[in-house]
């Protein structure tokens, strides 16, 4: 195939009714019926910006047809860098962004989660506002002094992580765990308790949040919409991939602590795609586990967050 068959190509895999393929073209490039006829049979040469209109509607790359070395080369979108509550709201809105224009039907979302994924942080929990504390401490230098209880979520803040929490509530969700994957959320809990920062009742909620959160998860492999993978010897990162009825659209790569770059080209598809199958393959179903297993793995995680409760004891302060 030549270029412009390739984008043709590539455009035709993300129209969901082929019947109207021609039309779409047509619309897409503001066009008569006969002229998007025309550049489809190759009998007329599509221009640079009709076929930049066509990736952007189609939602691929052109990195994949205009590189020579495919093997090299790989074009991809990233998100804004968090350092502040304003730039925390940009990166949402590009997440929802992200996420809107994989549709509703028909997609599987994978995770591989070193930490709890994001995406369960996102609810009107104390743990979401602590999550998005310990964010901002980390990446918003003018951040480091504020005290847990002066902090308030925005409501600009709080209407992305709804609709973020609305639009992965719409997929089949399969996440790769393993027994480090709540252990960040317990140390930042600690660690924030210990430097005088995080009240301690508001620990004690915290660590409640986190119970519920796994417990949450526990009910939700009893859908078939959910599904944890476990292995305790994967060392993981916090990517991701999606695929629409069957076959990759984009996938996740993380960047920073938050912040991702977002792939769409089929040779970046194709690795990121082997990376989950290969954790994947090396996992455990819990959906599909015995209920020894499954009891196993979530004692597991119980037996961390009530030994931090445990620990908390030390921090009371006895009124003689």
């Amino acid at each position: 195939m030549n270029k412009q068959e390739l984008v043709i190509e590539r455009f035709r895999e993300s129209v969901t009714n082929p019947t109207s393929f021609i039309q779409r073209v047509a619309d897409v490039l503001e066009i008569s019926y006969d002229a998007a006829y025309r550049r489809i049979q190759g009998k007329a040469k599509l221009t640079i910006d009709e076929a930049m209109l066509l990736a952007k509607e189609g939602q691929f790359s052109l990195d994949n047809i205009l590189v020579e070395d495919l093997k090299l080369s790989a074009l991809g979108e990233a998100t804004t860098h968090v350092n502040s509550v304003k730039s925390m709201e940009f990166y949402l809105a590009e997440t929802v962004k992200n996420l809107s224009q994989l549709g509703k039907n028909g997609v599987r979302f994978e995770y591989s989660a070193k930490d709890i994924p994001v995406y369960h942080h996102f609810d009107n929990s104390e743990l979401s506002r602590f999550k998005i504390y310990v964010w901002l401490q980390l990446m918003d230098p003018s951040f480091s002094d504020t005290r847990y209880e002066n902090f308030h979520l925005t409501l600009e803040l709080k209407a992305y992580m709804k609709e973020v929490d609305e639009l992965i509530s719409r997929f089949e969700v399969c996440e790769i765990w393993n027994d480090t994957t709540v252990s960040s959320s317990l140390r930042q809990i600690d660690y924030f308790l210990s430097a005088g920062l995080l009240p301690l009742e508001d620990a004690r909620v915290l660590c409640q949040d986190i119970k519920k959160l796994v417990q949450q998860k526990q009910k939700d492999l009893q859908t078939d919409r959910y599904d944890i993978h476990y292995h305790e010897l994967l060392i993981m990162t916090n990517n991701s991939i999606a695929y629409k009825h069957g076959q990759p659209v984009a996938g996740f790569v993380t960047m920073t602590m938050l912040g991702y770059i977002k792939f769409t080209a089929s040779n970046m598809l194709g690795r990121i795609q082997g990376y989950f199958k290969h954790q994947l393959k090396q996992s455990t179903s819990l959906s599909n586990a015995s209920t020894k297993e499954r009891a196993r793995f979530f004692n597991k995680i119980e037996q961390k967050i009530n030994a931090l409760e445990k620990s908390l004891e030390r921090y009371e302060v006895l009124d003689f």
